[in-house]
């Protein structure tokens, strides 16, 4: 597979893919790499990033090493690089966060003390503590620079992924903790970058775990917190089953005080988590941005097809619903087992109005970084042009498709799709020769409608006797919906986690269910599809409607 970029996505230069490599061209295991960036102006810009070390005890020391970093003077066409906090035999590093402060640039870091590693056999690199460097020359060199920082000791520490940000004269750093039995967010505040002080942590929402919270500040004076969202199980191999077939949303809260207390918080029903770090930020304008993973998950081998493997991303206007998520990126298999294809934990910085570099982990090889134009238009029609048809499928002279099939191999209309992002499909339909369902092998599709846009797949039949679909981690059909077989509208709304939401001639029928996870090829299709001992399948569909889905509620 090629690389694939959405709609207002520059070509993405690779900023250094240093990483250790087995005989078979397969990653040793030194975790995630975890980048940062920050922009002085609109053509020097600052990449760190984590780079893994060897263990001379062997113990597959995962998230923790040296922090490396990369300088650009020209707009991100060529990189000056370095090593920003090296690892030593005493202490490692699991994070970096770079902001800037008048003409220095800051980098905040998670030293691990090696011997304090609380996981014998897989060495995890917590609890971290938080420390500083200070660079005065736009990156080239490097100091240390004191603080102290009031958190009590814990079995994580202070744990950074999110940018700083700064509340009238405070600065605030978004961090997590262990908690009472759950991992919980909060910030840390200091007037002079030395000493900090720990706001309230903000209150969980139930049954679940927050981690790698990010922060934004809004017009009004409204600090935003933005978090991945861990559901909590009694043993981790019970996340698997929950993540596989499950939507999953960030955990979110709001702050009037710049962090010294929270609202309680709440799942996000517009901002999808599969436990994998969504960034957020509010830029100049006042557009919250989210950039995010379609499927992730705490999961286990086998991983599931597209698992960590395409980047979304998604704005806001001030006051305004989320826009549809659209494809940020998704990069080739670099690997055939760990990490292959991973586009993950991005971090951006705004260079212009309206424009950000963004920075990820491809493959947990490449570091990449791209430019962002947020006010790039949507298409209002995601697939324009003429059908391309299967022999039994025709165009009337009222545009109307007809489907016929009359034995088992199916009979196709189908359209590429314009732009991948999230979708409504909506079509007048009716079938004309019905045909048994076997929900196993898809025979007997009577009037069938596929919708992929590259990370999900919607597959809905309409039959006799109602509607049927395909839920996420299945492949075999389930009736949602019953319903009598004459014509009518029906329409599927999709949103970023993958829900959909069934409407019949107008009307919400109050079915919900997620949809698959699937890398297959972007089109919109209908179809019809017969069964071996003969018995035919025809539909007639009116017309069809595929537009990118737009969100009801304000962000």
């Amino acid at each position: 597979m090629s690389e694939m970029v959405g709609a207002g996505v520059s070509r993405p230069v690779v900023v250094d893919a240093t990483v250790v490599r087995d005989a078979a061209g397969e990653l040793a295991r030194e975790g995630n790499r975890v980048p940062d960036i920050v922009a002085l102006d609109a053509r020097r810009w600052i990449v760190c990033w984590r780079s893994g070390v060897p263990d001379p005890h062997d113990r597959t020391p995962t998230d923790q090493g040296a922090i490396k970093f990369a300088v650009t003077g020209d707009g991100g066409a060529t990189w000056k690089k370095g090593t920003l906090a090296a690892a030593t035999a005493t202490h490692r590093y699991h994070y970096a966060m770079l902001f800037t402060e008048d003409s220095f640039v800051y980098a905040l870091l998670g030293r691990i003390t090696v011997a304090e590693d609380r996981e014998e056999s897989d060495v995890d690199g917590f609890p971290v503590h938080l420390t500083m460097k200070r660079s005065p020359d736009g990156g080239t060199t490097w100091v240390d620079q004191p603080i102290t920082v009031d958190v009590p000791p814990n079995t994580r520490g202070v744990v950074v992924a999110g940018k700083p940000v700064k509340v009238g004269d405070v600065w605030t750093v978004p961090f997590w903790r262990q908690g009472a039995g759950a991992s919980q967010a909060a910030v840390l505040r200091s007037t002079d970058l030395k000493t900090w002080q720990a706001g309230a942590l903000a209150a969980n929402p139930p049954g679940i775990g927050v981690e790698e919270p990010q922060i934004g500040l809004r017009p009004d004076g409204t600090l935003v917190m933005v978090t991945r969202a861990l559901v909590r199980r009694a043993r981790p191999e019970d996340r698997d089953p929950y993540y596989r077939v499950s939507a999953a949303h960030c955990a979110t809260t709001t702050s009037t005080d710049g962090g010294l207390t929270w609202a309680p918080m709440r799942l996000h029903p517009d901002l999808p988590n599969y436990y994998v770090k969504t960034f957020y930020m509010i830029d100049s304008a006042g557009r919250e941005i989210a950039l995010y993973n379609t499927f992730a998950g705490p999961i286990r081998e086998p991983r599931p097809d597209r698992f960590r493997e395409v980047l979304h991303y998604k704005v806001a206007g001030p006051g305004r619903p989320w826009q549809p998520g659209r494809l940020f990126a998704d990069g080739p298999r670099l690997t055939k087992t760990t990490a292959r294809g991973w586009d993950v934990y991005p971090s951006a910085a705004e260079i212009s109005p309206g424009v950000l570099a963004v920075v990820w982990e491809h493959n947990q090889i490449e570091i990449k970084v791209a430019r962002l134009t947020l006010n790039t238009p949507l298409p209002k029609d995601l697939a324009p042009g003429r059908w391309t048809l299967d022999p039994g499928a025709t165009v009337g002279p009222d545009g109307a498709l007809r489907l016929r099939s009359t034995t088992a191999k199916p009979v196709t209309a189908r359209k590429t799709i314009a732009e991948m992002c999230d979708f409504t499909v909506e079509f007048q339909g009716q079938v004309v020769d019905d045909s048994a369902l076997d929900p196993t092998t898809g025979q007997g599709v009577c009037l069938g409608t596929k919708v992929c846009n590259g990370a999900r797949r919607l597959m809905l039949t309409v039959q006799k006797g109602g509607v049927w679909t395909m839920r996420k981690g299945s492949t075999t059909w389930e009736r949602v919906f019953a319903a009598p077989s004459a014509p009518a509208v029906w329409k599927v709304v999709t949103d970023s986690t993958g829900v959909a939401r069934l409407f019949r001639d107008g009307a919400d029928t109050g079915v919900t269910w997620v949809i698959q996870d699937s890398g297959e090829t972007p089109q919109l299709s209908h179809w019809v599809m017969g069964t071996r001992g003969g018995n035919t399948a025809e539909a007639r569909i009116a017309w069809t409607r595929l537009t990118p889905t737009l969100a009801e509620s304000p962000a």
